[in-house]
């Protein structure tokens, strides 16, 4: 019996041919700022006068619509798609902006199936770069999104300096490997802590480049613990830039640059 094509797989690909540059934020666990990473990537890019767009694919807990104060925002729909709301020049699609805080008890098949819909759905026409949040992990999700989009898309690996954290970020890094997937670098989050000029490292010793030698990948650089952060949320993301975090980052931007697909 021959198999029924997926038509959204076709959708998904006129979508993306729009797009010049996808980046995907991915980590092996969750808690090491992978969303703030992505929000704040994706602003520092918009400021740089690219068309930006930042998609938030976690299942369970999308945040990035509570970082850009979208937490009420209505998706306007057009008959080409869902049409995503533009904070700072960013636009945002979320999957919290579909499921209004309510819990998505979505498993097995049906994540890879609410991947592609999302996917295939969403209007961005032109973009010069689409950051995606991925979810953490390596799960059903993360898979399908890497087999559909691998081909014009670059990855970056987050971790944090703990222990549990660098384990976990290796088994991604084999795994994004072994589906060939384009790995842009590794970024190391939560590195250190800057008091009054002083270094501390509450995580431990940065061991990022360190696993970024052993799996032969690019080292892009340490982010730091910003105390500005929490503070900076609560006002929005034009306040986001101006942060620490946000500075560090915008240097990795432009090591980044020279290495997108």
């Amino acid at each position: 019996m021959k198999r029924l094509v997926d038509p959204r797989i076709e959708a998904i690909r006129n979508r993306f041919s729009k797009i010049k540059h996808t980046v995907m934020i991915a980590s092996g666990k969750g808690g090491v700022g992978k969303s703030l990473i992505a929000s704040t990537l994706s602003l520092i890019l918009s400021q740089r006068n690219k068309t930006v767009g930042l998609l938030d694919l976690d299942l369970h807990g999308p945040v990035t619509h509570v970082l850009f104060k979208l937490d009420e925002a209505e998706l306007k729909e057009s008959k080409d798609g869902l049409i995503p709301p533009v904070v700072n020049g960013v636009k945002v699609m979320s999957l919290g902006l579909l499921a209004r805080n309510r819990p998505t008890p979505i498993s097995g098949a049906n994540k890879r199936d609410a991947i592609r819909e999302i996917l295939a759905v969403t209007r961005w026409d032109s973009l010069d770069i689409l950051v995606i949040d991925l979810p953490p992990g390596t799960g059903d999700e993360v898979l399908e999104t890497v087999n559909l989009l691998r081909e014009k898309s670059s990855i970056i690996a987050i971790t944090t300096p703990s222990k549990l954290s660098i384990t976990v970020a290796s088994r991604l890094i084999d795994l994004l490997k072994a589906m060939k997937a384009y790995i842009a670098g590794l970024l190391e989050n939560m590195a250190y802590l800057k008091i009054n000029g002083t270094i501390l490292y509450p995580l431990g010793e940065p061991k990022g480049i360190e696993l970024a030698r052993e799996k032969r990948i690019n080292y892009l650089g340490k982010l730091p613990l910003d105390p500005e952060i929490p503070k900076a949320l609560e006002q929005g993301p034009r306040k986001l830039v101006d942060t620490m975090f946000a500075r560090e980052l915008a240097r990795v931007v432009e090591v980044l640059e020279g290495k997108m697909r």
